[in-house]
């Protein structure tokens, strides 16, 4: 069905009788439609209008699976021809499971009231009879809903409507969209328990997008990339991505990449794609071997035609799911299995990688779909600032998608985790991530990494202190308490598990903080008591002597500070703590034969 015979139906909708389910079709309008396309849907009306589409049909069901900080409850709508309204009842039935979601930035609204005209369609006005025939749906439609409902026609400076928006963070200031591995949100942690119960093969997450204007409606990321995300990325790059691709240019759809320009003055020097963090939602959902698909609808376009373009992009990929089921449910199987493999048989061999880069001189080509642009200099800001005008230019550039491995570790059987780190063992739970507890103290060879160049970020990022570091690996006996945690690596969240525990990941948990107690001081030396013990050191270790007079002479500032001088000898004495900067997760590369959990 064509993008103009879609709006013919919808005007059909709202002036004629709706005679195939309701006397009155001004009944199930939405906010979106009655107010001209100006207006979204608060919380309680989106929830009222969501509960009344599961009660109008068996085939749905309007469930919670969270509370917010704020009280309010966090909804899903399940939309199942076969009534499959449980985990359980839907991996019996064999159908890929396709979870929309909105609102994860409040004001991003496009995604809850695309929502609600796509679950009209098919609950009510019973249309796509394909998509309930192969799929089983999972809406979302306002994933935060503190800020959601922090609403004023002037929480979002860049955006041209709806004319009240929420706000983009939760009600403790965190942005849900930088959460999906650390898992600090109350709200977040709900999702993650329905989100591994569910196992949705597919996640669409609806979003607005600013900063340069182009003709762009939409833009979109899949990760396409097989060294990140294995087969589904495989899956996505030959046989989703481009049919989508195909579709949206048949329909008149201007989509094009989500990417920055490596030049915005010079749109022909490229686009920069690459492989993004799994803090982020579509990179998240590639690290657990399934499909995740970010739509950014452009600010700049009118409301209306940004609502339309995400429901109508959304239709176009439920159909080709629907039509391609098998592919995409044997990718998501395939990178489980592929997944779970890891860890069976240590290999020494780095294999696994933690990080990637982009590379510069390597892109598909692109036509870039923008708009002929001005500069002038700000009376204020002393800078030059773009004018866009409306007239079309397209220019040819370059996508530069293709990516290579920066830093490889080899996988682990298995990690130790000590459980009085309890801010890592709610970050698991969360996970659902299977550990065994030891049931007695044992004293094992492990893997593990001291730390240097430890450097603290001067701003809090996400409510944490972030931290930067050097890991060195070391080999070591370490003894581990009975309740401390084993943590086998041979199960499909494998590659979740290594970028939670690994210190060079993207990601990792060190990274975020969780661990910044390790890089403090936790006993101090006097002055007077170190100064004759130092004096002993360099006048019996000549090695250290030598190190001693080489660091006085290359580093001056080093050189001028009397406690450095002496923390230097502090480091290298017996008193010294041994755990500083020392991880206190483990890395289990043979098998331990005491090790009883």
């Amino acid at each position: 069905m064509t993008i103009m015979a879609r709006r013919i139906i919808c005007l059909m909708l709202v002036f004629l009788p709706w005679t195939t389910f309701a006397k009155d079709a001004s009944a199930w309008l939405t906010r979106f439609e009655r107010s001209g396309g100006v207006e979204t849907a608060r919380y309680q009306e989106s929830m009222e209008y969501f509960s009344r589409l599961a009660q109008s049909s068996s085939a749905a069901q309007w469930l919670e699976f969270g509370v917010s900080p704020e009280g309010r409850s966090l909804k899903m709508l399940v939309i199942s021809q076969d009534r499959c309204f449980t985990p359980e009842k839907a991996r019996v039935a064999g159908k890929p499971v396709v979870l929309i979601q909105g609102c994860i930035h409040p004001g991003e609204s496009e995604g809850n009231d695309a929502s609600m005209l796509i679950a009209r369609d098919l609950l009510v006005a019973e249309r796509h009879a394909e998509l309930m025939d192969h799929l089983i749906l999972l809406f979302v439609p306002i994933f935060n809903v503190d800020g959601h409902e922090r609403c004023s026609w002037n929480s979002r400076i860049n955006q041209n409507g709806p004319t009240q928006t929420g706000w983009r963070v939760t009600a403790t200031r965190l942005n849900l969209n930088r959460d999906f591995v650390k898992a600090d949100a109350p709200e977040m942690r709900a999702w993650l328990a329905m989100y591994h119960a569910w196992k949705p093969h597919f996640f669409y997450d609806c979003h607005t997008t600013d900063g340069q204007d182009f003709q762009y409606v939409l833009n979109y990321n899949i990760d396409t990339h097989p060294a990140y995300g294995g087969p589904i990325s495989q899956w996505a790059a030959d046989r989703f991505l481009p049919r989508l691709l195909r579709r949206a240019e048949q329909e008149g759809l201007i989509i094009g990449p989500y990417a920055g320009l490596v030049d915005e003055r010079d749109p022909a020097k490229g686009m920069m794609g690459g492989v993004w963090r799994p803090m982020l939602s579509n990179s998240f959902a590639a690290l657990m071997n399934r499909a995740g698909f970010l739509i950014e609808a452009h600010s700049l376009k009118p409301y209306k035609q940004r609502v339309e373009a995400t429901r109508d992009l959304l239709l176009m990929g439920l159909e080709l799911i629907a039509d391609d089921a098998a592919s995409l449910m044997k990718a998501v199987a395939e990178g489980d299995r592929w997944s779970a493999g890891l860890g069976t048989i240590y290999d020494p061999q780095p294999s696994f990688p933690l990080v990637f880069r982009t590379l510069k001189n390597v892109g598909d080509s692109i036509l870039y779909r923008g708009y002929k642009v001005r500069y002038v200099k700000g009376e204020i800001s002393g800078a030059e600032y773009p004018i866009y005008s409306q007239e079309i230019k397209n220019t040819p550039s370059l996508y530069l998608n293709e990516v290579e491995p920066a830093v490889l570790v080899s996988p682990p059987l298995g990690y130790l985790v000590p459980a009085a780190w309890r801010n890592v063992v709610q970050v698991l739970d969360s996970h659902g991530i299977h550990y065994f507890p030891l049931k007695q103290t044992v004293h094992v060879e492990v893997e593990t990494y001291r730390f240097t160049d430890v450097k603290f970020r001067s701003t809090p990022y996400e409510g944490r202190q972030l931290v930067s570091l050097k890991p060195i690996p070391v080999s070591m006996r370490r003894a581990f308490q009975a309740g401390d945690l084993y943590i086998p690596l041979n199960n499909p969240k494998s590659k979740l598990i290594m970028y939670l525990l690994e210190p060079a990941s993207t990601d990792a948990l060190i990274g975020w903080g969780f661990f910044n107690a390790i890089f403090e001081d936790r006993e101090y030396f006097e002055d007077y008591v170190m100064e004759p013990l130092a004096q002993g050191m360099l006048r019996s270790q000549p090695d250290i002597k030598k190190e001693f007079n080489a660091r006085l002479a290359a580093d001056s500032l080093f050189a001028a500070s009397p406690r450095q001088r002496l923390y230097f000898f502090y480091e290298r004495s017996p008193f010294f703590d041994v755990e500083k900067n020392l991880y206190p997760v483990a890395r289990v590369i043979k098998r331990q034969e005491d090790m009883i959990f």
